[in-house]
């Protein structure tokens, strides 16, 4: 968004002290300075606040928000950290692009972020009854999977990269009359092209010879290379690109092909962090990999 201030700090147009970033997130120190360390993550595309951001987004600010603040205990000799965010002008959200703030703590630090509010003086179960969520019919949207052969394999797949380079997860689950088998793994140092390709080679090399494979992806990289001819043109240049060089990831694409000899493959692109159900599981599960390589 053109006049954000935080939209110009992520496009570099105004100076920030950055604490992270990645393909999604950005987070950098708050110019109030008023707590050692406190840090403001955002997404990278604009979304004025909470009420407005997708689950995906928020889902994804606060997986940044838990590895800086692990990190900030783990590595800086901080003891716990507070996160929280301001929705709406009446709770003194002061920059409407949606951000989550961090608060390094110390024992005894003598910082009191939870202030003293008092009471209402309302009886809990008035409050209840006049703010408690009324249940709503849930509009069930079809997938795409449910049109495909029961006689097929469906197989959603995933990957996921933290820097890109960096560490990466990728996620595959197959579907088959009723039964689900879940695959899941991950690499410190990757791309997201990479892994998005691995879950659809791990997926596939689990499905028997013969077999009729249907893949879901929202990787245009993996898709695009069979929808629009790449891979082709790949393999009769000899594994070169229109630019003579040779073409990325090409044992993975050799892998791939491999497998696919043995399979009759049909490639559906999805569109990604929407409402179908299993690209976001895959999604989770991919960013759960990433997850465990940053414990260990």
């Amino acid at each position: 968004m053109k006049d954000c201030l935080f939209c110009k700090i992520i496009n570099g147009e105004i100076p920030s002290y950055k604490i992270y970033e990645d393909d999604f997130c950005y987070a950098f120190l708050d110019i109030a300075n008023d707590v050692y360390g406190h840090t403001l993550v955002i997404p990278k595309r604009h979304f004025e606040s909470m009420m407005t951001a997708d689950g995906s987004t928020l889902s994804r600010m606060i997986e940044t928000c838990k590895k800086i603040g692990n990190h900030y205990v783990k590595d800086c000799g901080f003891d716990g950290y507070n996160i929280f965010n301001c929705t709406g002008e009446a709770a003194q959200q002061s920059v409407f692009h949606v951000h989550f703030h961090i608060l390094p703590r110390k024992a005894g630090d003598g910082k009191n972020i939870l202030a003293d509010l008092g009471t209402s003086g309302a009886e809990l179960a008035d409050v209840c009854t006049a703010l408690a969520l009324k249940e709503e019919p849930v509009e069930v949207k079809k997938q795409p999977h449910e049109d495909v052969d029961p006689n097929s394999v469906v197989l959603y797949t995933d990957g996921a990269c933290s820097g890109n380079p960096g560490a990466g997860g990728w996620a595959a689950i197959l579907s088959y009359k009723g039964k689900e088998k879940i695959l899941a793994g991950g690499e410190r140092e990757t791309t997201n092209n990479r892994m998005e390709l691995m879950a659809i080679i791990q997926g596939l090399e689990a499905v028997k010879p013969g077999q009729s494979v249907v893949v879901f992806s929202d990787s245009a990289y993996s898709i695009n290379a069979f929808h629009q001819g790449w891979i082709t043109k790949w393999v009769m240049n000899g594994w070169k690109n229109s630019s003579g060089d040779e073409v990325a990831n090409k044992e993975l694409w050799q892998r791939l092909l491999n497998v696919m000899e043995k399979l009759n493959v049909e490639f559906v692109k999805v569109k990604g962090h929407s409402d179908n159900v299993n690209n976001n599981r895959c999604d989770a599960l991919a960013r759960e990999e990433i997850a465990k390589l940053g414990a260990e």
